[in-house]
């Protein structure tokens, strides 16, 4: 282990860097190591539990009133991360930092109740099982900044620490985290979507860092420009990610609609979903929706393809920063 401490010159701070490995530590959980381990997030996650039970049985819809909780209960053939017992019941919270879906193996421990914690998008019905509560980390975030404010030093302390290492790692919207999820959009129906529904969907790609991109571009096609007089070939319009939902079926799609948009929404929007239902095949195959803010022109005139990749042929690359395009725009 190589960790050093900087000395500041400056007059006006009073604390100096700690460094590990050459690298700038930013979080007392940094201090044990630069790489993503989720023994220190459920060790942080479960101190704060004990610290703070009601409110995180309240997130976590364990019921009752809260008695323990146990880190690393070793089972028969593994260990889960964390056990919280409550009168009613006992919770199993089991957590991933990949898109990995950690179901299988929270049945391995005996509980009344289940959360999963990770960036697996989880289907329509994966979402309606019995008892089992699937959460992305980007959940934590809001009751951490409240925890951060607490009269209780410790308590304060933890969510601060918790909050800048998953900061750190982009597990959490930061404004130095920022990440734009790129694709084609070639033909009427997706072109509509996004404009009018502020929607977008494409086949479920597992594995996929989708769910950790903060804004979402869209590619205009050529063809699409030739038809719309208004729209131009290239990346011009930029949305915020507002929610990412994973569906297998048509009725999947409708209900997730209804849980982010509203019934009304989705009776005055249903024009622009109805060609999906009528022109995509529904069976036996899952599909990513991007639920997204008003969509922003940022860039005009576009940003051409061939300055995001090589070649002007379909778009490859999807993952760009704002840098990216910027620098791209501008050549």
């Amino acid at each position: 282990m190589c960790v050093a401490v900087n000395m500041k010159t400056s007059v006006d701070k009073d604390q100096i860097d700690l460094l590990r490995c050459g690298s700038v530590v930013s979080s007392f959980a940094g201090a044990f190591g630069s790489a993503l381990r989720e023994t220190r997030l459920t060790a942080m996650l479960g101190y704060l539990i004990a610290l703070e039970p009601e409110r995180f049985c309240k997130i976590f819809t364990f019921r009752g009133r809260p008695l323990s909780v146990s880190l690393e209960t070793q089972h028969e053939s593994d260990r889960s991360d964390i056990i919280v017992d409550t009168t009613e019941g006992r919770g199993v919270i089991e957590a991933k930092v990949t898109t990995a879906d950690p179901f299988r193996q929270s049945l391995k421990y005996p509980a009344k109740w289940r959360v999963l914690l990770t960036e697996y998008a989880a289907s329509g019905n994966q979402k309606r099982l019995h008892a089992v509560k699937y959460l992305r980390w980007r959940a934590l975030e809001e009751p951490l900044r409240q925890l951060a404010r607490s009269p209780d030093n410790r308590v304060r302390f933890v969510s601060r620490d918790l909050l800048s290492y998953l900061g750190e790692h982009a597990m959490i919207k930061t404004n130095e985290s920022v990440q734009i999820y790129a694709r084609e959009i070639n033909n009427e129906v997706t072109l509509a979507l996004f404009l009018k529904a502020q929607m977008y969907g494409c086949n479920y790609e597992k594995g996929s860092r989708m769910a950790k991109a903060l804004y979402f571009a869209p590619h205009f096609a050529q063809k699409i420009a030739r038809n719309h007089p208004g729209v131009q070939a290239g990346v011009s319009y930029i949305a915020g990610i507002e929610g990412v939902e994973v569906v297998a079926k048509w009725k999947d799609l409708l209900q997730a609609v209804r849980e982010v948009r509203g019934k009304q929404w989705l009776n005055g929007h249903m024009k622009f979903l109805q060609p999906l239902h009528l022109g995509w095949d529904w069976r036996d195959t899952k599909r990513t929706f991007l639920f997204l803010s008003t969509p922003r022109l940022v860039f005009n005139p576009p940003v051409p393809k061939d300055k995001l990749q090589k070649g002007s042929g379909f778009l490859g690359k999807r993952f760009f920063s704002f840098d990216n395009l910027f620098e791209a725009w501008g050549c």
